[in-house]
């Protein structure tokens, strides 16, 4: 009897243990980078602003201050980078950033890029085996993180060019386009060939092009046989009823 309950207690305690070393283990510090950069459409000579933040922070203890890893870029594209909020260092491919201590999600440091003046194009800037330090010894590993920045284009595109308009020269040898004739008759241009009249009537009237012959002979012609056949026929008339 006593075995079993002895053997009942060590299992007891084991389980104890073992559940407290579960705890210890999960709450462990950890965090995660995350890094915004004010735009990612640049031009040569930009400053670009990037927000540094720590998130999924997991018991920071007295809290993160510390940040570092390896970071590799086109130094013809990105000219330098320096902290507004923290302390920057890097040299040989890796970086160290020391800046606000948190033991909750925030904002960790300011970055700021210096775009060259001879950037084109895209590139960017990697951080890789990126670690943070909660003053206790621990160093966790974060994700890592790309930037890709893109010069944006600065050309201006070219305006369409506008269609030759006639010179004076050509009006006055061609006439106007619609060969108009304005006003009291004043012709305009040389050419009339339309011969359009605009006067003051309410309307265009097209004259025609040749007036028809109203033939002044022929009048006169037509009034010399109606006189010749009045008299014709008075002198017969006269001839028939004089003895009357």
């Amino acid at each position: 009897m006593k075995t079993k309950l002895k053997t009942i207690l060590v299992l007891l305690v084991a389980v104890m243990v073992i559940g407290v070393l579960s705890t210890t283990v999960k709450a462990e510090y950890s965090a995660e980078v995350k890094m915004t950069p004010d735009k990612t459409e640049v031009k040569p000579g930009d400053t670009v602003t990037v927000v540094v933040e720590l998130v999924n922070i997991v018991d920071a203890g007295t809290g993160a201050s510390d940040m570092g890893g390896k970071v590799e870029y086109d130094t013809n594209f990105i000219e330098s980078i320096s902290s507004t909020q923290g302390t920057w260092d890097s040299a040989n491919g890796k970086f160290l950033l020391s800046g606000n201590i948190l033991t909750e999600d925030g904002q960790f440091a300011v970055l700021q890029f210096k775009i060259s003046e001879n950037a084109t194009g895209s590139s960017s800037i990697k951080f890789t085996e990126i670690q943070t330090a909660n003053g206790s010894g621990a160093e966790p590993y974060s994700p890592d993180i790309t930037l890709t920045f893109t010069v944006a284009n600065t050309e201006e595109p070219e305006e369409p060019e506008e269609p030759e308009q006639p010179g004076e020269d050509d009006k006055n040898e061609t006439g106007t386009e619609d060969n108009t004739t304005g006003g009291n008759g004043t012709t305009g241009g040389t050419n009339t060939s339309k011969n359009t009249i605009r006067g003051n009537s309410t309307g265009n009237v097209t004259a025609p092009t040749k007036l028809p012959n109203a033939g002044i002979g022929t009048g006169v012609f037509v009034a010399a046989v109606v006189l010749v056949a009045v008299i014709v026929g008075s002198y017969v008339l006269y001839k028939r009823y004089q003895k009357i």
